[in-house]
């Protein structure tokens, strides 16, 4: 389409998400359904991005390593001999062939099947068959493309952009932490889901209790859906507490905790669940007795995988007895009510009626909509039929 074709999105309507809540409109349907849309996110937020993309205990060993995709692009993160975790970009430098295949493992070195070409574990090129012919050659120049890699709470963040702030500057007001000592949890079981819906509409679901009441019995029997007090956002980030009701010592199918709470929270935490969405994709959720976060990956517009880890303190992972089965099973059973809602929303973004008003209970829809057109909102309306 040429320049003079019709804007494929109406301005009035983006302007709309960046309205105080009280008079705000949702996100227009087809940012939820259009490709141009979905490759606009890819490179404007997910590449420039910091993405949660496993934790640190996965790399404990020297040249052990994870494959992971961000942005649609391939990259592979591996502790080097020194156990310090670094990432590349999991394309061979001679013709760009993806050099590791496997989601995981131990490597001494990583081999392209194409040509033969090998890398070491610090991403330097080892070996590269008959390149010699080559008159100017400089294996030295031929490594793996470093990509950024930093950490937070025992997290492991990249991001594919140069220029981007570094993550301790882009959580400079998140919300600390400390107290949970989450660099010393431990994971006890990780389950990924494929659900039927546009990244955003996860992040939103995850965003609001207002569904609750009706979506999650088993929740809102513990946790009361207007508890907690009001949401925050900050420049990266919204969040807010829920509390547990009368009776009730955690968030799981009998509502009772099978281990001691996280040993350095505050009094006030045995009584809440902290609720946080790191932008883009990174969610989680802070129990007193364990920490539940969700890593959302967008495959397609209408497509996302949603990785799912339950961490507890080390030493209640290592009793002979621990079992996180009561814990596991009353977020899955969530997690799935919330797809199925998920997976209805997307069909019904199709239809790309006039977007509704947020109820206050949804503040940090709201905050995570409104940072989301600050992104891209101009970029957007410049989209033409």
């Amino acid at each position: 389409m040429d320049d003079d074709g019709l804007p494929l999105f109406d301005r009035a309507q983006l302007d709309a998400v960046l309205k105080p809540v009280e008079a705000a409109h949702g996100l227009p349907g087809g940012l939820y359904t259009e490709p141009r849309v979905f490759a606009l996110e890819r490179d404007a937020i997910f590449a420039a991005g910091w993405i949660g993309v496993g934790r640190e205990e996965d790399l404990a060993e020297a040249g052990s390593f994870l494959r992971v995709e961000v942005a649609g692009r391939p990259v592979l993160v591996v502790a080097g001999d020194d156990l310090r975790p670094r990432a590349f970009l999991n394309t061979c430098r001679h013709r760009g062939s993806c050099v590791v295949e496997e989601p995981s493992g131990v490597a001494r070195s990583f081999r392209c099947p194409y040509h033969g070409w090998t890398y070491g574990r610090d991403g330097r090129l080892l070996a590269a068959p008959l390149m010699e012919e080559h008159a100017d050659f400089d294996p030295a120049a031929h490594g793996l493309s470093p990509v950024r890699l930093e950490r937070w709470g025992g997290h492991l963040f990249v991001n594919l952009s140069d220029s981007a702030a570094g993550l301790v500057a882009t959580m400079s007001d998140f919300p600390d932490l400390g107290r949970y000592g989450l660099a010393d949890l431990r994971r006890a079981r990780a389950v990924s889901y494929e659900v039927a819906a546009n990244w955003k509409i996860v992040c939103e679901n995850y965003s609001e209790c207002y569904h609750c009441a009706l979506a999650h019995p088993q929740l809102s029997r513990i946790s009361d859906f207007r508890s907690g007090g009001r949401g925050f956002a900050g420049r990266s980030h919204n969040g807010g507490p829920m509390r547990l009701g009368e009776g009730y010592t955690t968030l799981s199918n009998t509502g009772q905790r099978s281990t001691p709470a996280i040993a350095g929270i505050a009094a006030a935490d045995r009584q809440q669940v902290h609720y946080l969405h790191f932008y883009p994709t990174f969610l989680i959720g802070l129990a007193p007795d364990y920490v539940v976060v969700h890593r959302v990956e967008p495959l397609a517009p209408q497509r996302s995988r949603v990785m799912c880890d339950w961490l507890f303190p080390s030493e209640a992972v290592a009793r002979r007895d621990f079992d996180p089965s009561d814990v596991v099973e009353f977020w899955d059973r969530t997690n799935r009510q919330d797809w199925e809602l998920c997976r209805r929303v997307q069909e019904g973004a199709a239809a790309r009626i006039r977007p509704g008003p947020y109820h206050p209970l949804e503040f940090c829809v709201h905050a995570f909509d409104r940072w989301l057109v600050e992104q891209i909102g101009d970029r957007v309306a410049e989209l033409r039929r």
